[in-house]
């Protein structure tokens, strides 16, 4: 049997090396990143911290993270919908004037803007209704991992 390795690649050879020094490293080094929260936090492994690491508590934090996000996400939503009710306001106002003077594209651009504002506000409070929705959902979720933790 006759190998022939003059065909071989250097550069195959070169990355199938740092392949297995990679493999290397993570085998003997035994430290991880770990999700918490909003960030990555990095833990070392021994025998005695896998058999205390407690997944639930993990899952607690990681809701009450969500919890949080969504939070944060329903009051800029919020914002937004009172801007939008602001600025309808204003639109309105304008549109109950009635200038004479006013030419026709300006008040076609006025209702334009006024029904693209209604269709956003729209679509700003289903938005809100479904965060609402999840949250509430989550809410429960942390309330049943919070009761089985202290069981």
């Amino acid at each position: 049997m006759n190998l022939n390795f003059k065909n071989i690649n250097y550069t195959s050879i070169f990355l199938f090396i740092i392949f297995l020094f990679f493999i290397f490293i993570n085998y003997f080094i035994k430290s991880n990143l770990v999700y918490a929260g909003q960030v990555y936090s990095e833990i070392k492994k021994t025998d005695s911290s896998e058999q205390l690491f407690d997944s639930s508590e993990t899952k607690i934090e990681f809701l009450r993270s969500k919890i949080d996000d969504l939070s944060r996400k329903r009051n800029s939503i919020l914002k937004e919908i009172n801007r939008i009710e602001e600025t309808l306001s204003f639109h309105l106002k304008i549109r109950s004037k009635k200038n004479p003077n006013a030419s026709e594209r300006n008040s076609s651009f006025l209702k334009f803007q006024i029904s693209f504002l209604k269709e956003k506000k729209s679509s700003l409070k289903k938005k809100l209704y479904e965060i609402n929705l999840e949250q509430i959902d989550l809410e429960i979720q942390l309330r049943k991992n919070i009761y089985s933790l202290k069981k």
